[in-house]
């Protein structure tokens, strides 16, 4: 169960932060000429703690050791958290990704199993028996009223884009309504905020490049921002270069605009989720020194998260036959 003591979680984490892959051990493995010895550098490093020898891994599977990992972190962290509610909201997109990966497998009559991951919020066994028998009374309100209205959308048409849209709705729904209803005006709050409104950027930029409908656009548009959804909705017709200065509102505007003058320039969209995904981590970096906060706990699962999709990089790289490219952090 959750701990009520931060001095008890911030002296776990600080021991288990001993076992995180420096950059050197990373570069290490990225060297490997072969997916074996590359394997047998990383269970070397004690990564996957439950993996007593590599014979007992199949080669290529790489991806399980990793799965294993961040289960046993999530797991670690849930236990740990002084407030498992505020840091259950960096767990929602792991929710999120089960409850559209079984959603989708129910109309198509396959199974999930191979991609949803442990650790949510929500036990696994029990999301699958929602979605089986349609019934979600168990989870959050907002959670609950989206998949009732996704329902009663499948009912008449199976649309999986609509459905994706909706839960992602419901994460920074739930975002917001936790946020508020705790008075969270620290790092977390900022995470959010941030996040939703470069989610908004980067959904009205696609849905200009794809003529869309305001209606379509409103679909995709999420809560929990500083920018208001109306000033989104109005901009559907700015030309890009125009963006910037409508969007530059709220605390992070002006590193809004640079990545928004950023994508004008280039026409790349992909510069505009990279500038988020720094920012985001940015925010994490600082809160992270901060023993009087969850920062020091947040920022154990967001290593943990960034080393899984480093070993995820040199893995595929390797299996490829191209060279390792590290994630900016470890340089």
């Amino acid at each position: 169960m959750p701990q009520p003591s931060y001095e008890y979680a911030l002296g776990r984490i600080s021991v288990l932060s001993t076992h995180l892959l420096t950059a050197a051990q990373l570069r290490r493995i990225a060297e490997a000429s072969t997916t074996k010895e590359a394997m047998k550098l990383l269970l070397e490093t004690g990564y996957g703690e439950n993996v007593a020898t590599e014979q007992e891994i199949a080669l290529g599977e790489i991806d399980f050791i990793i799965r294993d990992q961040l289960q046993l972190t999530r797991k670690r962290i849930r236990e740990l958290t002084p407030d498992a509610e505020l840091t259950g909201l960096f767990l929602l997109p792991v929710d999120t990704h089960n409850l559209k990966a079984l959603l989708k497998a129910r109309l198509l009559g396959t199974s999930a199993d191979d991609i949803l991951r442990d650790g949510g919020n929500f036990d696994l066994s029990l999301l699958k028996d929602m979605v089986q028998t349609k019934y979600y009374e168990d989870l959050p309100p907002i959670y609950c009223k989206t998949l009732d209205q996704i329902e009663a959308d499948l009912a008449r048409e199976a649309d999986p884009f609509r459905l994706s849209a909706q839960l992602d709705g419901a994460l920074f729904r739930q975002a917001k309504e936790v946020l508020d209803r705790k008075k969270e005006k620290g790092f977390i709050r900022e995470y959010f905020s941030l996040w939703a409104d470069y989610q908004n950027t980067i959904s009205l930029i696609r849905a200009q490049n794809l003529h869309w409908e305001l209606s379509q656009l409103r679909l995709v548009l999420v809560e929990c921002g500083e920018i208001p959804l109306t000033v989104f909705e109005e901009s559907l017709d700015v030309p890009p270069e125009q963006l910037g200065a409508r969007l530059n509102r709220g605390s992070h505007g002006a590193e809004l605009v640079q990545a928004i003058n950023e994508f004008a320039q280039t026409n790349e969209l992909a510069v505009i989720p990279k500038r988020m995904k720094e920012a985001l981590n940015l925010i994490l970096r600082r809160a992270k020194w901060d023993t009087h906060s969850l920062g020091p706990i947040v920022g154990y699962l967001e290593a943990r998260e960034t080393e899984a999709e480093a070993l995820r990089m040199i893995f595929g790289a390797i299996q490829g036959g191209f060279e390792p490219q590290l994630p900016d952090v470890y340089a």
